[in-house]
């Protein structure tokens, strides 16, 4: 094997690594993005779309009022994901429904396709598509953090930055593995290319260009403005089971569903004068003369009593006859549905 297929096969595993997500931002380079940003007393949104295990999100909104948005489409780090963000959605962002405009902050990290970048290729590398797709959720005035390979950033990747962004800032990360680098603006009402701009971020990109790193900053160089935090959408059509018991819970169709099954006021007639044993309570629930509402506070649900009858039969088998027995058999089926919509049925 050459050497020229033998650094390509190594660069492969290093990019597919970066792909799966094991890389994420280092603590040094977030801790001073943290610097270079000026976080309001309020409340503010903060995104981001490929967020790993949340923790480089997590240091970030540290001992701030930031309201973190999240997705991550690996499902092992998603389950550390929705232990650290308060908004955590499972999947790609392209099975998400998202507000646009929304979000003050967003911070973005995004995964990388080696097998898009062949002369006959005709889809578009997944960082600009990353980049591309997702700056219509951040609001304006919004900051973008743009995190990416000083080589992938290329003419197109700068163009959308320039047209979208004010102020541009470009920064060298201070850990070498990938040679990360960051492109930091606010986004402007108006698109508009600004060739200049282009030109001078490109030729920081050069190899051998001298490029400064993160600095810890004593004067933020943006200010992050409040609000935005209850988005109208945002929500996966992946869902994991306590998402869909939260969601079933705040539902207003269980809620409606529980007005409905709820008599307003309990049958009181149909109370006995005095105090019954269980069988008389369980009969009377059978027969159905104590459906409705039953218990107090946490123990309230909706009661239905049935009973049905069935025939068994039994053939007993003699010298000169055979005997036909048939049975009665009374069965018993109690259903109730508590105050979180979850029904339950007894038989017995």
């Amino acid at each position: 094997m050459s050497a020229d297929n033998m650094k390509g096969m190594f660069d492969r595993i290093i990019r597919n690594k970066v792909r799966m997500g094991n890389f994420e931002t280092t603590d040094q380079d977030m801790l001073s993005i943290r610097s270079l940003l000026q976080f309001p007393a309020g409340p503010f949104s903060v995104a981001d779309f490929c967020a790993g295990s949340g923790h480089p999100l997590e240091l970030l909104l540290e001992e701030s009022s930031g309201v973190g948005f999240a997705i991550e489409p690996n499902e092992q780090k998603y389950l550390e994901l929705r232990s650290r963000i308060p908004f955590a959605l499972f999947g790609g962002y392209e099975q998400c429904r998202i507000s646009r405009d929304t979000f003050r902050l967003m911070y973005l990290n995004p995964p990388y396709d080696t097998d898009s970048e062949t002369v006959d290729a005709k889809v578009e590398r997944k960082e600009k598509r990353f980049l591309r797709h997702l700056m219509q959720y951040v609001a304006v005035d919004g900051i973008l953090v743009y995190n990416i390979p000083r080589g992938r950033m290329t003419k197109d990747i700068v163009a959308m930055l320039v047209s979208n962004l004010d102020d541009i800032h470009v920064f060298q990360s201070h850990d070498d593995t990938y040679h990360q680098v960051y492109a930091i603006g606010r986004k402007r009402k108006e698109k508009f290319h600004d060739r200049d701009a282009v030109q001078r971020i490109l030729d920081l990109m050069e190899e051998g260009s001298s490029l400064e790193r993160l600095p810890i900053q004593g004067e933020p160089l943006f200010k992050v403005l409040a609000g935005n935090v209850n988005p109208k959408y945002f929500r996966s059509s992946h869902m994991d089971v306590d998402q869909v018991c939260e969601v079933s819970v705040n539902s207003q169709l269980t809620k409606r569903g529980m007005e409905w099954t709820t008599p307003k006021k309990p049958a009181a007639r149909l109370q006995p004068l005095l105090p019954d044993k269980e069988m008389h309570r369980v009969l009377r629930m059978a027969s159905g003369r104590l459906n409705g509402k039953v218990g107090r506070g946490p123990m309230l649900h909706v009661l239905k009593g049935i009973v049905k009858k069935e025939i068994s039969q039994t053939v007993l088998e003699q010298r000169n006859e055979t005997i036909i027995t048939d049975t009665e058999i009374f069965k018993i089926t109690f259903k109730t549905v508590d105050r979180l919509g979850i029904i339950r049925t007894l038989q017995g």
